[in-house]
């Protein structure tokens, strides 16, 4: 697995089970910094932001 991958914020979502929605909550709380943002304007995400987000779901 590639330590700099980062995913669309979909890929978080269901890797870790919580809603897109709470993940752009997080986001926008500063609880977790998106890595970056796509072409488009889109929020990803990289294996750091997915683990924290996989802690705060437990």
């Amino acid at each position: 697995m590639d330590g700099d991958a980062v995913f669309p914020i979909g890929e978080p979502a269901r890797r870790t089970g919580l809603t897109v929605k709470a993940i752009r909550f997080c986001s926008d709380e500063g609880i977790v910094p998106p890595t970056g943002r796509g072409p488009a304007g889109y929020r990803l995400c990289g294996h750091d932001a997915v683990a924290r987000l996989d802690h705060l779901r437990t």
